[in-house]
């Protein structure tokens, strides 16, 4: 096994010459091997073996008994230990988390606090299955299918590719102790439920089920690492200043890529929101319309202006309304001696309107070329360029015809709409601002 876990090592640089390597120490048999294993190859690979331990104070007297061993394992191997633990129950029901949840929480934490190069966890080909089996039967998606990574941030698994079967033939050949959890012998979590029910029926099947399912993750992995690196790439030409992901070219995209942008671009926006299916499908209902749907952790996903945006729930900034009214005008001999510029810019030629005029919002690439100006501009250029609220601008009035957008609020008029000596017939616009009721 040693064999196994050095080509691991070696093979997907899991950690370099120098490193301190902290084993995660429970002493049962999947850590206290790989302990062993990566003390029989640290010469040869130029590293230090520390452990950690970390009593969850679930178990009662077997717990402590648990960390007494550990201590003095590790004495007995010279190995510098370092030891933690924390009411798991108490922290469960006051953060309202189950007792897995709440102890990986607190142990994983706790390993982090300690860590001085790399965290070496005791996960196997069989932990990988377990997990695999159980995100399969929440519905999880391709990246859940994926299973335990190798080599995660501070955390590798040098046993990822050994089965539990090795493990134990592994601690009976180097006479290895070790100490046995007894809530893995019931079936009160579902991991253990899998463990004893349904993977003796899969090896039945497939002897060597483990490592069948190591070459189907593997495979997923690289498809979801394209597919996450497309909806990256997508997310940055399509995110503007604002971290409001623009919607135009959304509805080209094939499904598959579709929500992994959307998972992309909420966790970038806030990596402690975990997406379920329903909320993805939910915010994919109102991608092409106009409407808000809930997010965990208190967050809502808003769709408006062909664009998305992820914000605290409740936290929405104050918006202003607008109420826009347009008069059609007859320009006179002396329009231009007593016009004066604010004016100007709230006037258009009617002649010069192609097809229908419409009072809306901006939608997503809504461009023009303001009076006298020399370039077009998107409408979010000027916005910046006109430092417009950003709580304002998802209801600025906005006038456009057929051909595109002729009058911003505040901003001005498209240039070729524009009011000069030639005009025979005006729209003048009006609009008051007021602040939104709640």
């Amino acid at each position: 096994m040693e064999n196994a876990v050095l080509k691991a090592i070696e093979d997907l640089e899991l950690f370099k010459k120098g490193d301190v390597v902290t084993v995660a120490l429970s002493g049962g048999a999947d850590s206290m091997a790989l302990l062993c294993a990566l003390l029989e190859v640290k010469a040869k690979l130029g590293i230090t073996v520390k452990a950690a331990h970390f009593n969850h104070h679930i178990r009662g007297e077997e717990a402590e008994r648990d960390e007494s061993f550990v201590k003095e394992e590790c004495r007995k191997r010279g190995v510098e230990l370092f030891c933690g633990g924390a009411d798991v129950p108490k922290f469960a029901s006051e953060n309202g988390l189950s007792t897995e949840l709440a102890a990986r929480k607190l142990r994983y934490n706790f390993l982090e606090d300690i860590n001085e190069g790399v965290i070496a966890t005791a996960h196997t080909a069989s932990d990988n299955l377990e997990t695999v089996i159980f995100n399969l039967t929440r519905g999880s998606s391709a990246a859940g299918l994926c299973g335990i990574p190798i080599k995660r941030d501070i955390f590798v698994r040098p046993l990822l590719f050994c089965t539990r079967e090795q493990i134990e033939e592994y601690c009976k050949e180097k006479s290895i102790e070790f100490v046995t959890d007894s809530t893995n012998l019931t079936d009160e979590y579902a991991r253990n439920k899998i463990r004893h029910n349904v993977i003796p029926v899969l090896k039945s099947i497939n002897p060597s089920v483990e490592r069948a399912v190591l070459r189907t993750t593997a495979s997923l992995k690289e498809d979801t690492i394209f597919l996450g690196e497309l909806a990256q790439d997508y997310i940055n030409e399509n995110t503007s200043c604002d971290n409001e992901l623009i919607l135009n070219s959304f509805s080209i995209l094939h499904l598959s890529l579709a929500k992994r942008v959307i998972i992309n671009y909420v966790k970038k926006i806030n990596a402690d929101i975990s997406l379920e299916a329903v909320h993805i499908d939910a915010i994919l209902n109102i991608i092409n319309n106009t409407g808000s749907v809930n997010l965990p952790n208190g967050f809502i996903a808003k769709v408006q202006g062909g664009r998305l945006k992820v914000l605290k729930s409740g936290q929405e900034e104050e918006q202003s309304q607008f109420f826009t009214k347009i008069t059609k005008v007859r320009k006179n001999e002396d329009f231009f001696k007593n016009i004066n510029n604010l004016l100007l810019k709230n006037a258009l030629d009617c002649d010069k309107i192609i097809g229908n005029l419409e009072i809306r919002t901006r939608n997503a690439g809504d461009s023009v070329r303001l009076k006298n100006r020399g370039c077009t501009k998107t409408l979010n250029k000027l916005y910046n360029e006109y430092k417009v609220p950003q709580a304002d601008r998802e209801n600025l009035p906005v006038l456009s015809d057929d051909k595109g957008v002729v009058w911003i609020y505040g901003i001005g008029v498209a240039h070729r709409c524009a009011v000069n000596s030639d005009t025979e017939n005006i729209y003048v616009i009006e609009t008051e601002k007021k602040a939104k009721e709640n």
